[in-house]
């Protein structure tokens, strides 16, 4: 079911956000009451309109981020789960919804949606280690950190956040770039990923993977990991047909003797089911 609602999701012009949110959070709700979610977003993008009234002196793109932030996080509370940031709770829409919190891309996702409703060109920042949104103001943009309650941050304050959070990496204002529906629903997906397989949690790891190669079909990465969780889980063939996979695309990968070994053994246990 997730991956049918992901393909239609995408597939639509233009992709919808909101809907790839909301098939990727039938993974952990399969009977998820998707209308009900899609209300919700609508009444507090109605909210927001009347808000942006009271501030529209401030300028058109202003009054939009002020009026968004203080319906979501000034009246609503949607703020970042500091406390349980990893559960995979934080990154099902209807659960962020419902309770209030969330990561920097879930919450993200909420106040695009929430903006294009209401009319504030707002868009999705891929920013490394930290999901923020943005629209541009004139010849600048302005940066909102979803996470931290809406936080309007300058161009400082995006570098001092790259320090906290990808110290490694020095800032380029190609960082704030746009980033499209299927990126973040990559990002959302690669988040559950990393949290089920720190959890072993083999079957719902598998699930989310899939629909990352449902993304990006040849991921030497992706198709790395799904091969090791079906081994995990005992379907040696189709394990074997993603290492075979990985070899096939990159032959002189750097791991090619791991990959040829791995293969050996996948079949040896492949022919003990016979």
């Amino acid at each position: 079911m997730a991956r049918e609602r992901l393909v239609s999701a995408l597939a639509a012009d233009p992709p919808r956000l909101d809907l790839a949110a909301l098939a990727i959070a039938t993974l952990n709700q399969p009977h998820l009451d998707a209308a009900a979610c899609l209300h919700t977003l609508d009444a507090l993008a109605a909210r927001v309109q009347l808000e942006m009234e009271r501030h529209a002196g401030h300028g058109e793109v202003l009054a939009g981020l002020t009026a968004l932030r203080h319906v979501l996080a000034d009246i609503e509370g949607f703020r970042g789960n500091e406390d349980d940031f990893h559960s995979p709770e934080n990154s099902f829409l209807d659960l962020v919804l419902e309770r209030k919190v969330g990561l920097p891309i879930s919450l993200s996702v909420l106040y695009l949606e929430v903006a294009r409703r209401a009319g504030i060109p707002l868009y999705g920042v891929s920013f490394p280690g930290h999901f923020l949104v943005a629209c541009s103001a004139g010849d600048h943009k302005l940066v909102v950190d979803p996470f931290h309650e809406g936080e309007i941050l300058t161009e400082e304050g995006c570098k001092q956040l790259l320090e906290r959070v990808a110290p490694q990496l020095r800032f380029n204002p190609s960082m704030l770039s746009p980033a499209p529906v299927e990126l973040i629903a990559y990002r959302m997906l690669s988040n559950l990923r990393r949290v089920y397989l720190e959890r072993s949690d083999y079957e719902r790891g598998l699930a989310v993977v899939d629909l990352l190669l449902m993304l990006a079909p040849n991921h030497p990465g992706e198709l790395r990991t799904r091969a090791a969780l079906l081994a995990n889980l005992g379907a040696y063939r189709a394990a074997l047909k993603d290492v075979e996979r990985c070899l096939e695309l990159s032959p002189d990968a750097p791991d090619r003797e791991r990959l040829e070994m791995t293969v050996r053994e996948l079949r040896a246990r492949a022919e003990l089911l016979n």
